[in-house]
């Protein structure tokens, strides 16, 4: 072999060699990579999974505290509205749920971090209900926030307990609004409330009320109040996402009351918690007298779309502070007839020219109101504390539930059982 092409084998060999220690170490750098992706994907698979741990926990603690504060037949439940907080966007607990007893005594608010009876949080605040659910914060679609809870565990390493994460929760009302789902029978009577109002005809509730009426034989197969946007397509125009934000508390798929009086009988729908601050549920309410019923006429003028003197707006904003036998200022009615003999109903009724007695109307609505529900919806939230950055969340969830209390009764004498009816998961978009 000549000297030349021993020197041309040569320069291939090393050439080879160098093409090869170059993939050698391409490979050895995408193993490496591959590990510590491997490593963060995991990492965060466990965060995201201890996470959600804690959002169940949260939903477990909230249902506990409902279970406790509102499963006795003599408790009272109102949206903390009655409290005296007026809509506004920075009313951020307007819309939690309060527990009073049958004499008028707070209980608790329904919200983690609940700073006594004052409706606030104490300590750091997490929101549940945002733009996602509500739009941009505005009076009767403001954003819901409750207390964050440290979860702390024992670390042996270091001989004190740290923070691991955090949760927190928020109870929410559904009897204060309009249920407009029913199952076939549960109606307390035809025509009973079920719609939200037609006035003022331009409102996001008159565009909801539409697409109902339009498509009330698909409500049956809705599971969830945000699928209600699915109705309109194609016979009508879609709805636009505000519209639901904007109704999001004043309406709700379904709140269904037990009857104590019928145990083992259906659940009752039509009904509304008359401690409610909602104009809107008001006038829907309203609107549906006298649902065929045989006394005087409505003036509807008294249900105009006034924001501060029509009916529905008289009883909504002054039930805060209104005061008569079973009802305290800053409290909820505790009792139907309570309220039909209150000094607030018959004002509104004079004031608005409804042209009918207080007797009257509650004869055409009376078997229509409640003062505590038995339907409630329950937001979880629980994150997982960064080891980088104990401080920060590595991870977040939220859970969501709608929760029922049915004719079983819980133990230790908590009143009747509460029961989880439907679970979903929610993302960042749909809070």
């Amino acid at each position: 072999m000549s000297p030349g092409a021993l020197d041309r084998k040569r320069g291939f060999a090393l050439v080879l060699t160098l093409v090869l220690l170059a993939l050698l170490v391409l490979a050895v750098v995408g193993l490496g990579t591959l590990a510590r992706v491997g490593s963060r994907v995991a990492a965060a698979s466990g965060q995201q999974a201890k996470a959600r741990q804690h959002a169940r926990l949260a939903l477990q603690v909230a249902l506990g505290q409902l279970q406790a504060a509102a499963g006795p037949d003599d408790r009272v439940t109102a949206m903390a509205g009655v409290a005296g907080i007026a809509a506004g966007p920075d009313a951020r607990t307007r819309h939690w749920c309060g527990v009073w007893t049958a004499d008028g005594a707070f209980l608790c608010w329904l919200a983690s971090g609940a700073a006594g009876s004052a409706a606030a949080v104490a300590g750091e605040e997490v929101r549940l209900v945002d733009a996602g659910t509500v739009g941009a914060p505005t009076a009767n679609s403001e954003p819901v926030v409750a207390g964050r809870v440290p979860v702390l565990v024992f670390s042996a390493e270091l001989g004190r307990r740290e923070r691991d994460g955090s949760y927190a929760y928020w109870v929410g009302d559904l009897g204060v609004k309009i249920a407009v789902q029913a199952a076939p029978g549960a109606m307390t009577e035809p025509g009973a409330v079920r719609l939200p109002p037609a006035t003022p005809p331009t409102s996001a509730a008159a565009k909801l009320r539409a697409a109902l009426v339009a498509h009330a034989a698909k409500l049956p197969r809705v599971l969830a109040y945000e699928q209600l946007a699915w109705l309109p397509r194609p016979e009508a125009p879609a709805l636009t996402p505000s519209v639901l934000q904007d109704n999001f508390h004043h309406v709700a798929l379904n709140a269904e009351f037990l009857d104590p009086a019928a145990v083992g009988g259906p659940r009752r729908s039509g009904r509304l918690n008359l401690n409610t601050t909602s104009v809107v549920a008001w006038r829907g309410l309203l609107e549906s007298y006298p649902a065929g019923g045989d006394g005087p006429a409505l003036d509807p003028a008294a249900l105009g779309p006034s924001p501060t003197t029509s009916l529905p707006a008289r009883i909504a904003l002054h039930l805060a502070g209104a005061e008569s036998p079973g009802k305290s200022a800053g409290g909820p009615f505790t009792s139907v007839a309570a309220f039909a003999g209150s000094a607030l109903l018959a004002d509104a009724l004079a004031a608005s020219g409804a042209g009918v007695t207080p007797d009257e109307l509650m004869a055409a609505i009376g078997t229509r109101l409640a003062v505590r529900s038995d339907t409630f919806c329950i937001r979880a939230y629980g994150d997982a504390a960064d080891p980088a950055a104990p401080a920060e969340p590595g991870a977040t969830a939220v859970a969501e539930a709608i929760v029922q209390r049915t004719d079983a009764f819980a133990a230790d004498g908590l009143g009747r059982k509460f029961t989880v009816v439907r679970f979903r998961w929610l993302g960042p978009a749909d809070l």
